[in-house]
């Protein structure tokens, strides 16, 4: 069923299903002149194929129709799920009230009795819609919490794996001088990630539960802030990080700083990880059209063909290694690619020209 528009806005869609044309053209004028998408149905059974195509927001449902009846329409919508949590509101000149009774235990959310009051119609639709609406909200921020806790707890714990499977090698006595070395670098490198990765969550949870609005930030001072917060990581395997913005030293970007820094210390970090020791880390920014362009180039391995098509995908391990046996680290590129779009951007790979790997992080401009 395609949605009428309010702007770049999408109208509510709102389902009128009774067997009376006259009831339905009726319903239907109201709601459409207060800004509703109404999709009117003369019959059960074409409302529950229509609800199963295009799920709508609200139904008003008449109880007695010839066929299936709302009853019945109402047990077709609880049974399939994506409408089970559809609104049903009957609508109907049966006042009797066991009719009543059954409505509520059947599970419709409210009962209008023709004739009907227009203005008491039109507010328990914007009612029920309001409240739908809200709890929508509030699966959707409960979803993304799960996700977004499944994948703290798995990188933290693959940090304090590496740790702990590090300090048990440390305990044995035969163990000579530059095994010991390299199994402390791994333990420090593995706290390092940790903390970083902490700290950063922290953050982000911080302007979350403050709602910082996004707000203009230069492009350079992001790039010069997050190839600090690295630096240890870059000095312990020798690679340089240069940021280049040369032309675009005045990119502005509009977006929530701890978000911003929390995608490119992910982009960073994984650079850092599959570069060859010694070699160099590369950071540019562009503009292109209304958008800027963070840009983290390696000399790494790249992605393989086949990576490429799980590159976003949560919990994935690809088949580069890493260049100095470090762990996994930083939110990682599912949830980098999921807080890029959560400010209006994306990230996306590139193979870079003479070999390695380019992530770009984009955002608008301010």
């Amino acid at each position: 069923m395609p949605h009428r528009f309010q702007g770049a806005v999408a109208l509510p869609v709102v389902m009128v299903i009774d067997d009376q044309t006259a009831n339905v053209q009726v319903v239907g004028q109201l709601l459409t002149r207060a800004d509703y998408d109404v999709v009117p149905v003369l019959d059960g059974r074409e409302a529950l194929a229509l609800a199963e195509r295009s799920p709508p927001d609200l139904v008003l449902l008449d109880m007695r129709m010839p066929g299936l009846d709302g009853f019945d329409v109402l047990e077709g919508l609880q049974a399939m799920p994506q409408t089970r949590d559809v609104p049903v509101v009957f609508l109907t000149a049966d006042q009797e009230r066991d009719s009543l009774t059954r409505a509520f235990s059947a599970g419709a959310v409210d009962y209008i009795t023709k004739p009907f009051i227009p203005e008491e119609l039109l507010a328990r639709v914007r009612t029920h819609l309001d409240l739908k609406q809200a709890r929508d909200r509030l699966a959707r921020v409960a979803d993304e919490r799960q996700k977004i806790a499944e994948i703290v707890s798995h990188d933290l714990r693959n940090h304090f794996g590496n740790i702990l499977f590090s300090a048990d090698l440390l305990g044995d006595p035969a163990l000579n001088d530059e095994t010991r070395q390299r199994l402390a670098h791994s333990i420090r490198n593995s706290a390092d990630a940790g903390v970083l990765f902490l700290q950063a969550f922290l953050d982000q949870q911080q302007e979350r539960m403050h709602d910082a609005p996004p707000s203009p930030i230069l492009a350079r001072t992001l790039l010069e802030e997050v190839v600090e917060l690295l630096s240890h990581q870059s000095q312990s395997k020798g690679t340089r990080v240069r940021i280049d913005t040369d032309g675009a030293d005045g990119i502005r970007l509009l977006a929530e700083r701890a978000g911003t820094l929390h995608v490119l210390q992910n982009l960073l970090s994984n650079a850092l990880k599959y570069a060859p020791p010694g070699s160099e880390v590369e950071l540019t920014a562009a503009r292109q059209g209304k958008y800027a362009r963070l840009t983290v180039h390696d000399r790494g391995p790249g992605i393989t063909t086949q990576d490429r098509e799980r590159l976003f995908q949560r919990y994935v391990r690809l088949s580069a290694q890493p260049t100095g046996g470090e762990s996994s680290t930083g939110l990682g590129l599912a949830l980098a690619k999921q807080r890029a779009r959560t400010m209006g951007g994306d990230v996306w790979y590139d193979d870079r020209e003479g070999g390695g790997a380019s992530f770009t992080l984009e955002l608008p401009l301010a």
